[in-house]
């Protein structure tokens, strides 16, 4: 099909601007580019935060490296007193991003791997701690941050997490890491970045 340019900047049904009535037309170029803009926006901010579990190497050293970033805040965040609501808040968005993140490898890749792997109920314990984890988030969430009980919370809130992340690293992790070969816990490792970059 052959389009001809008209007096009026329209090639074939779409109109560029040119004359008069144009409006929708020069809108489309700075729409376009914004779009464009945003998304490579969007894509730099998922490479940025998935980067460095990325370049941790195999799944098992990324999520440590994420364990450790989620103890950082958990420890800023105890540091708080009453008269920080803001920063209270703000941390715990943090780390409510952080761990959704991280739950998402979890419970898509890493988990089911460990079910086939080790039927022995070690993936629905963890799941279980994760749907604890998520309990806490809310009622802290919803709970005012000046409230004096609200740091006694958070501080039990903590407790499940060295304690999840002790038997991850500890005992679960290792066993499973051993009993792949290294093609399989290298597909693990792609998967579980892709699942990480999704929700990042």
């Amino acid at each position: 099909m052959t389009h001809h340019m008209n007096h009026t900047g329209r090639l074939g049904g779409f109109n560029f601007g040119r004359g008069g009535g144009g409006g929708l037309g020069r809108m489309a170029l700075p729409l376009a580019i914004g779009a464009i803009a945003g998304l490579a926006m969007s894509q730099g901010r998922k490479l940025a935060v998935q980067g460095p579990s990325i370049a941790a190497g195999d799944w098992m050293d990324a999520l440590k490296l994420e364990h450790r970033g989620v103890e950082r805040l958990f420890e800023a965040l105890l540091a708080t007193d009453e008269t920080q609501k803001l920063k209270r808040n703000m941390l715990l968005g943090k780390i409510a991003y952080a761990l959704t993140k991280h739950a998402n490898q979890e419970e898509n890749v890493i988990y089911p791997a460990l079910k086939e792997a080790q039927p022995n109920g070690q993936a629905d314990h963890l799941s279980h701690d994760h749907a604890q984890i998520k309990t806490f988030i809310f009622e802290l969430k919803r709970m005012d941050a000046a409230d004096p009980r609200w740091l006694l919370r958070a501080r039990e809130f903590f407790e499940l997490i060295q304690h999840h992340v002790r038997e991850e690293e500890d005992e679960i992790f290792p066993g499973l890491y051993a009993s792949l070969s290294e093609e399989e816990n290298g597909k693990l490792t792609t998967m579980m970045n892709w699942e990480g970059y999704k929700v990042a």
